[in-house]
């Protein structure tokens, strides 16, 4: 990344790792460079790293980033570019894993993939993930910060919802970049995080989409024999649980 790029960026890195790296050099080529180790061991996700970095940073707009996503430095220029005179709430780029666009996408349906949006302005019927996703302090504050109902999965959906809720404009911006999701690999979870996906797949379309619930029962069921029919009875099991609430 350019020196010039460098010196125009506040940096907080908000550690969930096992590793405290806090007595490690950190880089003096950025504006600023904040480390903090998180030692809740009760919350260990996106949204306390959200929460933090929402209350301490001094500017008006910051950019969501985890770890796995490869950020270009033609991106970063596009969203200084758009925030000298644009008046947005919002600003994210077309994300791709391998060939296929995962974000941004359409919200009025769960098959999300089938529809991805191209670069423009929306105030309706997106949604996406919040790895570059760029935002406003200032609304961010006003609806009260990041929600403690999605400690990590589907907390993206909740911010694109809380954006459309309130008639905010979302910048897409034609610049591809590249982030794996672990929902495309489903083969590849363990059990556990495929419950913590699913439950928070519920849990959100039952509290904020109930108009997609059916649609939602429906894929399940088709994951549920998908899953009898090929001998493996944990997805059934999980996803019951889930529909009748039970843990």
């Amino acid at each position: 990344m350019k020196s010039s790029i460098k010196e125009s960026l506040n940096v907080i890195i908000f550690d969930n790792g096992s590793i405290n790296f806090s007595s490690e050099k950190k880089p003096s080529d950025f504006s600023s460079i904040v480390y903090y180790y998180n030692q809740n061991n009760e919350e260990r996700g996106t949204r306390i790293a959200y929460q933090y970095a929402l209350q301490e940073t001094k500017d008006e707009w910051f950019m969501l980033l985890d770890d796995d996503t490869r950020i270009t430095e033609t991106y970063i220029y596009k969203v200084f570019e758009e925030l000298g005179h644009s008046q947005v709430s919002a600003i994210c780029p077309q994300i791709f894993d391998k060939e296929i666009q995962i974000s941004p996408t359409s919200s009025e349906t769960i098959k999300n993939l089938k529809y991805p949006k191209k670069a423009g302005n929306y105030d309706e019927d997106i949604t996406g993930i919040s790895s570059g996703l760029v935002l406003s302090k200032l609304f961010m504050t006003k609806i009260g910060g990041f929600t403690n109902e999605f400690p990590l999965d589907y907390l993206d959906h909740w911010i694109f919802w809380q954006l459309r809720r309130h008639h905010q404009i979302i910048k897409v911006i034609d610049e591809k970049i590249y982030h794996q999701l672990s929902v495309q690999r489903l083969e590849e979870l363990s059990k556990s995080r495929f419950v913590k996906i699913f439950t928070a797949e519920y849990y959100y379309y039952k509290n904020y989409q109930p108009e997609h619930l059916y649609s939602i029962r429906k894929k399940y069921v088709r994951m549920i024999v998908k899953g009898w029919l090929k001998g493996n009875t944990f997805p059934a099991k999980a996803l019951i649980k889930i529909i009748l609430g039970k843990k």
